[in-house]
């Protein structure tokens, strides 16, 4: 059986973004449609460069391909400043890699039978990772993996996407509800789940230099980059992506950063976009997630697969 490349929750979210007028039965037709249709979808790489400081921001030198892997290589953060985590096909099914960037050395990390894992993420201050689980049954949940690959489950009934460490006990994280995203607030240890935004899109990221965190709300299908604060009170519209882009990531000078095609963009607070690089077509295609390195230095990114 030939693995799609997408996450169910990527398909599912095109209709929660571009369709919300349309009534759920309906939604639920077209989602086993797609589903169906997802094998022609184009596989994804894992890409990884050096961020250099020029006299106007950030470049990228040095892009390479990380996952030189058939099928659907994606989501990837940093464990250390020289690790990454990404989500990887392994014959049929997509576990966790752990892949070292000074030397190559790559590990699998999650090996679930029953089920694929997705988005990774470090725990703060600990030595695991959280990813979320789709099992065959359909069932999707967050997981904690140790370094052995034992796991147990974060949350015993949220359906999350997508997630974001606050500290070791608490996270943002983006939760299917019906035909839609919404972001909740989860404290671990309590199981307490809190509400902050309805109709919500999959980038969340911590702002650097702060105690902020960004996520995307969606308005008149528009995705807007949204600042809110530590204590999850306070929320401020920081910047409104071009159409078509629902991803973002944090510059070391505090630039957001997205993807378009094969050109990478910063913006500054009250200024215009301006392009960071403008990479060849034949280095990397239709630029969707992007991940910074803690000290800044390093940047990953997700295109397309390129056949040559």
């Amino acid at each position: 059986m030939v693995k799609p490349t997408q996450c169910p929750w990527e398909i599912e979210s095109f209709f929660i973004l571009y369709l919300p007028w349309m009534k759920t039965r309906f939604l639920q037709f077209l989602g086993w449609f797609v589903s169906l249709t997802a094998y022609a979808q184009p596989s994804t790489e894992v890409y990884t460069g050096t961020l250099s400081p020029t006299a106007h921001g950030w470049t990228v030198v040095q892009l390479t391909n990380l996952s030189q892997n058939p099928g659907y290589d994606n989501q990837p953060s940093f464990w250390t400043n020289d690790v990454l985590l990404y989500a990887s096909t392994r014959g049929d099914q997509t576990d966790i890699v752990y892949h070292a960037l000074d030397g190559g050395n790559k590990q699998w990390k999650s090996h679930t039978p029953q089920g694929s894992e997705y988005s990774p993420l470090r725990i703060p201050s600990r030595e695991e990772f959280s990813a979320i689980r789709l099992d065959s049954t359909g069932l999707q949940r967050l997981y904690r993996y140790d370094s052995n690959g034992v796991n147990d489950l974060i949350h015993p009934t949220l359906k999350i996407g997508y997630h974001v460490w606050v500290n070791a006990t608490t996270l943002l994280c983006t939760v299917l509800v019906d035909d839609r995203m919404d972001l909740y607030r989860l404290e671990v240890p309590t199981k307490k789940a809190t509400l902050l935004q309805r109709q919500v899109g999959r980038s969340l990221h911590h702002i650097p230099g702060t105690t902020n965190f960004s996520f995307i709300r969606w308005q008149d299908q528009q995705a807007i980059v949204t600042r809110i604060d530590a204590e999850m009170q306070v929320q401020n519209t920081l910047y409104t992506l071009p159409p078509g882009v629902q991803d973002h990531a944090w510059l070391p000078n505090g630039a957001l950063v997205y993807g378009e095609g094969h050109k990478l963009y910063s913006v500054q607070p009250n200024q215009p976009p301006r392009v960071l690089k403008a990479f060849s077509p034949e280095e990397i295609q239709s630029i969707s997630r992007i991940a910074i390195s803690p000290n800044g230095q390093r940047i990953a990114l997700v295109g397309e697969e390129i056949k040559l």
